[in-house]
């Protein structure tokens, strides 16, 4: 069911953002082409997801030798995740930008308003979902929103579109605590290497690319054989 059936003051603006399918036009789109588009792209996206699946299997039977070679685990062992603080709660809404989710049944600007009557209630809440290993599925549900990959792309293809998830607001703030545990725990680890440079904060694609070079230059000048791949 399309979040803007039933809703024609939402149809307009919605399908500008969805569908992004002409931008200088007003349309306004029935509930039942809504419902059509919403099942065009869902049907796209998973049958894009099951091609992925199957090309990544089909290639690892082709492999000869190891995909990669095993290094044995050195550092602490990750057992369980650290307990979470109604002042960590605070500190993650403070610093990040959160925005509000068409699944949040509370805006994040009231959420922000009254963080010192939430927090506790995040905290507990992030406490159970470690303690008993467990994701709370209604937290697994996003609203999916096609987005054209460049503008001037033709739009009645379906190809020509990228996925975006957007989260609830609660699965936002439980993802940051997994992930800060999850960061102090790798960041530790002898075997992590220092020169992941995604996801990492302090570290971009463009710092990559600098040591890209730095090490093509030093060989340069070295005169050492230097053999380097793009893939």
């Amino acid at each position: 069911m399309s979040p803007f059936a039933g809703d024609h003051a939402a149809t307009r603006p919605g399908t500008r953002d969805v569908g992004l399918l002409y931008r200088d036009k007003q349309l306004y789109f029935s509930d039942t082409d809504c419902r059509s588009l919403v099942d065009d792209f869902s049907q796209f996206f998973s049958d894009k997801v099951h091609r992925m699946r199957n090309s990544i299997v089909a290639n690892v039977h082709q492999l000869t030798g190891p995909v990669f070679t095993p290094r044995q685990h050195v550092g602490p062992a990750l057992t369980e995740f650290s307990r979470v603080t109604a002042d960590e709660v605070l500190k993650v809404l403070g610093s990040t930008r959160i925005k509000t989710s068409p699944l949040d049944l509370l805006p994040s600007s009231l959420l922000r308003e009254s963080i010192g009557v939430f927090a506790p209630v995040l905290a507990h809440m992030a406490n159970l979902s470690f303690s008993e290993c467990c994701f709370p599925p209604a937290f697994k549900t996003a609203q999916v929103l096609p987005i054209l990959k460049k503008s001037g792309l033709d739009a009645a293809v379906l190809s020509n579109f990228r996925p975006i998830s957007n989260l609830s607001t609660v699965s936002n703030i439980l993802e940051r605590l997994a992930l800060t545990r999850l960061r102090r725990h790798l960041h530790v680890w002898l075997n992590f290497s220092r020169l992941q440079s995604a996801y990492r904060d302090g570290h971009s694609t463009e710092m990559a690319l600098l040591h890209v070079l730095n090490g093509v230059y030093t060989r340069h000048r070295t005169a050492d054989a230097l053999l380097y791949s793009s893939d």
